[in-house]
């Protein structure tokens, strides 16, 4: 097997190190050093829209965990409301009152092209478009 390069750096200046990993986001190959996020077999490189989407996946883990808590009680899975949970997120699929959704047009890619459809979704899942959606 031949020995892959790391991919940190810009064209000219690249890491002389050769990789040990590949990020789960990018693909890019990367050495310990350029490495955020190490472990079995996950791995994420240095480069920061790729911290930003493992650092926004562990939030969104911590928040469906907690909204699924609220809903198995039979209530609103956005923190603080007490309302009786109605309808469900067509993103993340927890449920949550009226209030707490919003039918918006979000954008999905389908192959080259991207195509807007009309979901029920709460804050957060809106909020994270912006990290998933960038290129």
């Amino acid at each position: 097997m031949a020995a892959i390069p790391c991919q940190a750096g810009r064209l000219l200046n690249r890491c002389p190190n050769l990789s040990q990993h590949s990020c789960q986001y990018c693909g890019r190959n990367f050495c310990p050093a350029h490495g955020y996020f190490v472990e079995a077999d996950e791995a994420v490189c240095a480069r920061s829209r790729c911290r930003t989407r493992h650092d926004d996946l562990v939030r969104h883990m911590a928040y469906l965990g907690r909204a699924e808590q609220l809903n198995r009680v039979g209530l609103c899975g956005r923190e603080g409301c007490n309302r009786p949970h109605q309808f469900q997120c067509s993103l993340c699929r927890a449920h949550f009152c009226e209030p707490h959704l919003s039918e918006r047009r979000y954008p999905f890619s389908d192959g080259r092209s991207l195509l807007e459809r009309w979901v029920s979704a709460c804050a957060h899942c809106w909020d994270r478009r912006k990290i998933w959606q960038a290129r």
